[in-house]
């Protein structure tokens, strides 16, 4: 009797709930684990190895076998950390990607910038050039990349800033002819050179606005014009030329680049 009794004790209750939810739960969990294992490497002898275990485990689970369970378990664990070792070259893959990805992201990440910020600062540069007549041609960069155009100018990767908008375009400077480039919150290059447009317009514009112009024609860009002669603010987008008020000259820029 006392064998018996001690006999039951063992013996699972299948009909407790929390009992059939982590037979279910771990046996799922540890066939997915050995099966992809299994397809990835792909030999006869690892399909062997973990079918044999994987049913000693579920069986020795189910019957109550302490022993056995943990026995089975510590062979699985073992076997796949040797498997994964030796196979390491053919598993590399599937952990790779998932680091790639988290890298993806956080570059991503570092891309986002504060376009608050950048809409102040370009005012505020924009606003100091007109009003000192200093020509000037800054393109924003938009899903169209430029760097086939930067190749023409000089790399700096600078972060926008009124004071190194106004050096760079300043009368004198080896960098004030030709434009700048800024991807983001940041120029890129400077003394940028291109090809003008040959598109007729109405009014007197020289080589900036025709550069503006021709850029505007090939890319999704946008380019901002400041005249040396008159201090006058242009925006060139879309194959257009439009002339813009100093007071209006916010307002339509945050509409081009935020749009």
């Amino acid at each position: 009797m006392n064998f018996l009794a001690n006999l039951g004790e063992t013996i699972p209750d299948f009909s407790n709930p929390n009992y059939l939810i982590d037979l279910i739960l771990s046996s799922v969990f540890l066939v997915a684990i050995t099966v992809f294992i299994a397809i990835k490497i792909n030999r006869a002898i690892i399909w062997i190895f973990y079918g044999v275990l994987d049913a000693m485990f579920i069986t020795s689970f189910c019957f109550g076998l302490e022993g056995l369970t943990f026995t089975s378990l510590g062979l699985l664990i073992g076997g796949s950390i040797i498997f994964v070792f030796v196979n390491s070259g053919i598993l590399r893959k599937y952990v790779a990607k998932p680091l790639k990805a988290g890298k993806a992201f956080k570059s991503n990440a570092q891309n986002t910038f504060d376009k608050e910020k950048l809409i102040e600062n370009v005012c505020t540069a924009v606003n100091w050039l007109s009003a000192n007549k200093v020509g000037a041609l800054i393109t924003f960069e938009r899903s169209t990349p430029l760097n086939d155009f930067m190749k023409s100018g000089t790399i700096i990767n600078c972060p926008f800033t009124p004071e190194l908008v106004e050096t760079i375009f300043y009368e004198g400077t080896r960098l004030h002819d030709g434009a700048i480039i800024v991807k983001n919150d940041t120029i890129v290059a400077a003394a940028v050179y291109y090809p003008p447009s040959t598109k007729a317009v109405v009014g007197k514009f020289g080589a900036r606005h025709r550069a503006a112009l021709g850029i505007s024609e090939i890319t999704d860009s946008i380019t901002i014009i400041v005249s040396e002669e008159t201090g006058r603010i242009s925006i060139a987008h879309g194959g257009m030329l439009d002339n813009v008020k100093t007071d209006e000259f916010e307002k339509i820029f945050r509409n081009q680049i935020v749009s």
